[in-house]
């Protein structure tokens, strides 16, 4: 695949004074969303890098082997050739953190993953291998990476969960995410790039608002529908899981008495690639006539507090009323994979369940069901 302008340098050398901020793309793109790619290194090209702001890139298409790019106003310059790389292989996702933060140290950093999302089924799809970046991956991959990022980007769909949130605990400070499906022209990476370089004294709690900003205005512009974006500060990400570990253990003591309360609550719930809205259904079990416990309404309300916190910003369209900014994993249907044991046990590996006990409360739901 060729891109506009592209540069090659000499082999780079690392900087030694660290700058503002270094942000890192990890750009999946050896699979559908190939041609997409060029739409978006092109948009990053129109403001590229600055004397405070690195773009750095890794970039995969279907059509040749990865490079390491950095990228420049008008241009790209090749950091390395990569050869072909299986982008669902976590350790080339350590690899772009590790190169990119020895190349161009910064005060922060942002990292993107950039491509298909399957919520918690995974992230980062790579066609050639037949491979995907698991939810234990993409932690293990930032951990090896040993960079705290003060923001993690999904251009990815369905990635808007609690539980995709808390697997970055320790190592994203903010996330910024969808609930729903992303269209393939993504992020306005321009707006996004022309934000950060303006004023490169940002935190990362204002790129992660200013980045789901300009996105809410990029399709509000067009006038598309079944668009979502979130901003989730993961400073309460205890205080989410030690309220829904409340309210989970609150309905597991009442499912034989409110199963049937709970099941029309949670069909009333939006509900996106089997993870259903939580604080929208905290809300409906709280307001529920039929509930008449006080500490599953106790319990209800403080999630939706909790998850009130969190949500720095958080904008859809009209066609997705009810979503408030995470979802959380509630099928409806326990069959198939939906809720077998491979699917448990993968869920209950994750931090999200480790901290929360929601798999019990699974388990007890689709129990009685």
């Amino acid at each position: 695949m060729i891109l506009p302008a592209m540069v090659m340098a000499v082999p780079a050398r690392a900087e030694t004074v660290p700058d503002s901020w270094t942000v890192m793309i990890y750009m999946a793109g050896d699979n559908t969303l190939s041609s997409a790619t060029v739409t978006d290194m092109s948009e990053l090209m129109v403001v590229g890098s600055s004397a405070d702001v690195n773009f750095v890139v890794m970039l995969d298409t279907a059509d040749g082997p990865a490079s390491l790019l950095y990228v420049n106003q008008g241009s790209t310059t090749v950091l390395a050739d990569w050869g072909e790389v299986n982008t669902g292989d976590p350790a080339v996702l350590t690899r772009l953190i590790t190169d990119a933060k020895t190349l161009y140290p910064a005060n922060r950093y942002a990292l993107d993953l950039w491509d298909h999302g399957n919520g918690i089924m995974g992230i980062c799809y790579d066609d050639t291998s037949g491979d995907k970046i698991t939810m234990a991956e993409m932690r293990s991959a930032v951990v090896s990476g040993g960079v705290v990022f003060e923001s993690v980007i999904f251009d990815a769909c369905v990635m808007g969960s609690v539980e995709v949130a808390h697997q970055l605990q320790g190592y994203a400070n903010t996330c910024v995410f969808s609930q729903d499906f992303v269209y393939g022209a993504g992020f306005p990476y321009d707006q996004v790039a022309a934000g950060l370089v303006a004023n490169p004294a940002m935190d990362g709690k204002t790129f992660s608002v200013m980045s789901a900003t300009v996105f809410m205005e990029y399709y509000a512009a067009l006038g598309w529908n079944g668009v979502a974006i979130t901003a989730y500060d993961n400073a309460y990400l205890t205080t989410v899981s030690s309220a829904v570990q409340s309210f989970a253990s609150a309905q597991i003591a009442t499912m034989a008495q409110y199963y049937k309360v709970y099941k029309a609550c949670r069909l009333s719930t939006v509900e996106i690639n089997c993870a259903a809205d939580l604080a929208g259904y905290a809300k409906l079990v709280a307001a529920s006539t039929k509930i008449t416990s006080t500490t599953v309404k106790n319990a209800a309300n403080a999630v939706v507090a909790a998850v009130d916190s969190a949500v720095m910003y958080e904008w859809h369209t009209t066609d997705n009323a009810g979503l408030t900014g995470a979802g959380i994993w509630f099928p409806v249907n326990s069959l198939s994979y939906y809720w077998s044991a491979t699917m448990e046990t993968m869920y209950r590996g994750m931090l999200f369940d480790q901290a929360t006990g929601w798999a019990n409360f699974l388990d007890s739901y689709y129990a009685k069901a």
